[in-house]
């Protein structure tokens, strides 16, 4: 199989077999009374299995393809695909979903903060999360529409960097609702998740800004749509469920892009013409 289909789909199948392995681990493993995982279980071990096989697969196939100079990189992810453009404009409207449902979460988060300020955290990260979800939108409809028709330079860079920004609330939320769980197993898949979206989104953005590391990228964003799938099984809040698979779809169309970009037989072209820019001269 080439690589250009081959990674997507390490990724996309690699994280459905992820979300029923953890599904069979928290039926069969999680004991509900204490909230522990049985030692030794075998849904623990397939799980830690799959993990390792899909993190060694994708350091095998990143490797090759297509280099981009740091006078290119900006031009790294341009994808003339319908099907890319759909998965940006899917990403942008989960983030509005996202932050239309947290709204909620926020005010009963805030009333019970006011009613007991010492056993409830003043909702500050949630509240960043929601506002990065709005930046989230603008900036993959923007990329997305900029990558579909081949438009690169300085007007790319910020709209390259929000859905970055917009992740790192989320890891530091997901990291307050788990830090008081002593159980590792419990909390180590979502806040994997959420790391390895922001190291992609991040090394997406760095691109904008002549830093191509397309191997990091790669294998980051592997893992991160690897955990961010299987984390949607652990029962998230509608929140964090809807924001885990804004992040999901926006990796994996960055994904998509790239691998199309490095190991496409044939060159990808602009799907549309790109904009025209007046630049002062007759």
């Amino acid at each position: 199989m080439r690589k250009d289909f081959a990674l997507p789909a390490l990724a996309l199948v690699g994280g459905a077999a992820g979300f029923a392995v953890r599904l069979w681990q928290r039926s069969s493993a999680l004991d509900s009374a204490t909230n522990l995982f049985v030692h030794g279980a075998p849904a623990t071990g397939a799980l830690l299995a799959l993990t390792a096989a899909v993190a060694v697969l994708a350091l095998v196939l990143c490797p090759g393809g297509r280099t981009f100079s740091d006078g290119e990189a900006d031009k790294a992810f341009q994808c003339p695909s319908s099907g890319y453009m759909t998965l940006m404009v899917i990403a942008a409207m989960g983030f509005l979903a996202s932050a239309v449902a947290g709204v909620p979460q926020l005010m009963e988060d805030l009333r019970a903060w006011q009613a007991d300020p010492s056993r409830h955290l003043l909702p500050a990260a949630l509240a960043l999360s929601i506002l990065g979800c709005v930046a989230g939108a603008i900036g993959s409809l923007v990329l997305g529409k900029s990558n579909y028709r081949a438009v690169s330079g300085e007007q790319v860079r910020l709209a390259a960097t929000l859905p970055a920004y917009a992740a790192l609330p989320w890891l530091i939320r997901l990291y307050q609702v788990y830090s008081s769980d002593p159980v590792l197993l419990n909390s180590f898949v979502p806040l994997l998740a959420a790391v390895f979206l922001l190291l992609a989104l991040h090394g997406q953005a760095a691109f904008f800004y002549r830093r191509p590391r397309c191997r990091s990228f790669t294998v980051f964003a592997i893992m991160g749509v690897y955990f961010g799938l299987t984390a949607l099984a652990d029962r998230l809040s509608l929140f964090d469920s809807l924001l885990a698979i804004s992040f999901v779809v926006c990796t994996f169309g960055a994904l998509t892009a790239l691998s199309a970009r490095r190991f496409s037989p044939t060159p990808l072209g602009p799907r549309m013409p790109q904009e025209d820019v007046d630049d002062g001269t007759i």
